[in-house]
């Protein structure tokens, strides 16, 4: 059997459509935790720590974020140890509903071994993101830096476009891991690789549409936050000041922002990753219909 890319890339709209309930369950889910998050990261991280990373907010510059998570220490791996344990529980819920459709107490949501070995997966996924991406970029900008001229660019352009490739193929053989730990109930992360074998640029295409379809979630959501904003907040300024910080409908706007903002994302996450969730289901199609992935 093989993958069908549209068919796994669609999978996310095919579970909205068909279990409402559970995607507003997944979406309330989401609108707790984050604030919860949100004060978490407040507390631990103290007046310091919050100004530590205001001062970098938006940097893309790999030393300063590296300066960073080092002047944190402890208290960033806290965090997001906190952001993957909530983010697996979502991601579960999402894969149980994929693969195991019947099994629908509690819109899906649990906390249980699947959600560790879920924790654990994105660990694994984050550790193998840094090797092929900073050692080897790492060893790019060593070369370059040894080059002059026309060379140096040379060396520099190709071996990041090699760097780009290592990364999407790594990704790519490894997107099924979780689903894979999902459905056998251990983490195999080389029987994982071994099910990506010779479905490549399937999966590639399925996480290509799977982007856009995620992108045209996120556009309608700031189209529809805008016209919320444009209808309540009519007539404000939001730049006038302190005193229309405080408006009425100023308020109002943040607070239908603040409601939105986590929905759409939750509908992002469904469609990114219920698609590789179908996939393993269709290359997996005959075992779990036997039974054997129970």
């Amino acid at each position: 059997m093989s993958v069908r890319p549209v068919d796994a890339a669609l999978e996310g709209l095919r579970t909205m459509r068909r279990k409402p309930l559970p995607v507003l369950a997944w979406a309330t889910f989401s609108l707790v935790m984050l604030p919860i998050l949100g004060l978490f990261a407040k507390i631990v991280l103290g007046d310091e720590g919050r100004a530590a990373l205001a001062g970098r907010a938006g940097s893309a510059d790999p030393r300063e974020i590296l300066d960073l998570i080092t002047h944190l220490g402890g208290v960033m791996v806290l965090l997001i140890a906190v952001a993957l344990a909530l983010s697996s529980v979502l991601q579960a819920a999402i894969i149980r509903s994929v693969i195991e459709p019947q099994n629908d107490r509690f819109a899906y949501l649990r906390l249980g071994k699947e959600e560790l070995q879920l924790l654990i997966v994105s660990l694994i996924t984050w550790a193998a993101a840094l090797g092929v991406t900073v050692i080897p970029s790492g060893a790019v900008v060593l070369g370059a830096s040894l080059l002059s001229g026309a060379a140096a660019g040379w060396f520099a352009t190709l071996g990041a476009l090699a760097v780009i490739g290592l990364s999407l193929w790594v990704a790519v053989r490894l997107s099924l891991l979780g689903p894979h730990a999902f459905s056998h109930h251990h983490i195999d992360i080389r029987e994982a690789w071994v099910q990506t074998h010779g479905q490549f640029l399937r999966l590639l295409g399925m996480y290509i549409l799977a982007i856009i379809l995620a992108a045209l979630v996120s556009i309608i959501g700031t189209t529809v936050s805008t016209i919320i904003g444009n209808v309540v907040g009519g007539g404000v300024d939001p730049a006038a000041g302190d005193v229309v910080a405080s408006h009425p409908r100023v308020i109002l706007v943040l607070l239908a922002n603040l409601l939105l903002a986590p929905v759409f994302l939750t509908l992002q996450t469904v469609i990114l990753v219920a698609a590789p969730a179908k996939a393993f289901a269709q290359l997996n199609q005959d075992e779990i219909d036997a039974g054997l992935h129970d």
